[in-house]
């Protein structure tokens, strides 16, 4: 499991003006919370984090109390919870860090890897997969990068299912284990479900100027770190 060392500072002013006076310096607002601590709203580098946000990394977080880096907390161990971006520009613009322990277990989500080419695919049909990621529950230091599944035995109408996965000692599963992972079609059962999924489909509403959609991430924001502030430790770490 990857591990890096994250410096961020405390950060006393919230709200709309604040975050964009932020991002203006070249970074972004963040918070991090957990079940025995109180919320605490950070500045953080997003170069710290770019190329981190989408991996079940583990963050030992140096929060500065001074803005001069002068006084150092201990360093806590944390993961990413959440984190949003502009959906114009694609770069980060707030994230959520979560206190972790080491030495208790957390539910994660990690991504499936499927393994070789199904025997049913080679003889015309066609793969699907229903499921990209699984969660577990597992210890920090044993969480898995991805979960492979080996899927050339399959055959045109044979799946594979949570159950099926085989994990080392310490890792369970959460998801129901009938759940199906993957399965083996011929190509008229994926037409038929491609046309009903086109017969669901409804064109969402697109706002036409770019400021107006800024407008809506930043008042998304300031309503997230609100809720954040009355409601302190979000139910899933109590």
């Amino acid at each position: 499991m990857e591990r890096y060392e994250v410096e961020v500072a405390v950060r006393e002013e919230t709200g709309k003006g604040a975050a964009r006076r932020l991002r203006e310096q070249g970074k972004i607002p963040g918070v991090v919370y957990g079940k025995n601590r109180e919320p605490q709203s950070l500045i953080v580098d997003p170069h710290d984090i770019a190329n981190k946000v989408n991996s079940n990394a583990i963050f030992d977080l140096k929060i500065m109390e001074d803005e001069d880096g002068s006084a150092e907390k201990e360093a806590e161990i944390t993961m990413i919870k959440d984190f949003q971006k502009d959906v114009i520009k694609g770069n980060i613009i707030h994230v959520d860090f979560q206190q972790i322990s080491m030495d208790e277990t957390i539910t994660i989500d990690v991504p499936l890897n499927l393994v070789g080419e199904p025997f049913g695919v080679k003889e015309g049909g066609v793969m699907q997969q229903l499921m990209r990621e699984v969660s577990i529950e597992v210890l920090p230091s044993d969480i898995p990068e991805e979960l492979d599944l080996d899927v050339s035995e399959l055959d045109v109408g044979d799946s594979l299912q949570v159950g099926d996965l085989e994990v080392d000692e310490g890792i369970k599963l959460v998801d129901a284990l009938d759940e199906v992972i993957v399965t083996i079609v011929t190509p008229s059962e994926e037409i038929e479900e491609e046309e009903e999924l086109e017969e669901e489909f409804v064109e969402p509403e697109v706002i036409g100027e770019e400021e107006e959609l800024e407008e809506e991430i930043l008042e998304d924001e300031e309503e997230v770190e609100e809720e954040e502030e009355e409601e302190g430790t979000p139910d899933y770490m109590q």
